[in-house]
């Protein structure tokens, strides 16, 4: 595993989103883009910022609990990626050991650094999903933050587009219009190979 440090997080007008960038350290050329949404976004520069706000937000409230009736965070884990979806576990130290619990990479970021707990991914997931950023007063190959941004929103938009398109398929399965399910299918397998 490697563990991750928050670069930048970068607003995205053309999808009215944001992207959590990720590296490995300081001077490192790799980085994960993490699509996460307005609140998650504004709930890790909260807590970036080291901003107290009068009334706990849910995260604050999270991590306050898992401190409290647990024995803290020990890390957080970018684990899995599926169809362009990250996954993240929260590992919890427990009497016997680690408690792995399921959580959006956006939540479990959020909490992580409230309670200092790094942050790690698998390395097969930086392989896959990490990019290459040229180093400042360098060529390179290497993608600006702006392209960086704009490919993962194409990104984001054809698993929306899946996402979209099996909850059809299922829909005519279920009623079973097996000539629609048949032309959903092919599009999919379609969308699969481009």
């Amino acid at each position: 595993m490697i563990e991750i440090f928050i670069k930048s997080i970068i607003f995205y007008a053309p999808s009215n989103g944001y992207t959590l960038l990720l590296q490995a350290g300081e001077h490192a050329t790799r980085q994960l883009p993490v699509m996460v949404g307005q609140f998650e976004a504004q709930a890790i520069a909260l807590a970036m910022e080291g901003i107290d706000l009068p009334r706990p937000m849910t995260h604050d409230l999270l991590s306050k609990v898992i401190e409290e009736l647990a024995f803290g965070l020990d890390s957080i884990v970018i684990s899995d990626l599926k169809e362009g979806t990250f996954y993240a576990k929260l590992m919890v130290r427990k009497v016997g050991g680690l408690e792995e619990i399921d959580a959006r990479p956006s939540d479990a970021i959020a909490i992580a650094i409230r309670t200092k707990a790094p942050i790690f991914v698998e390395e097969w997931i930086m392989d896959e999903a990490g990019v290459t950023i040229a180093p400042k007063g360098t060529t390179g190959t290497g993608e600006s933050d702006l392209e960086l941004i704009s490919r993962m929103d194409k990104l984001a938009i054809v698993a929306k587009k899946r996402y979209d398109l099996e909850q059809k398929l299922a829909s005519a399965i279920q009623v079973e219009d097996y000539e629609m399910a048949a032309m959903i299918r092919d599009e999919l397998r379609e969308l699969s190979h481009n």
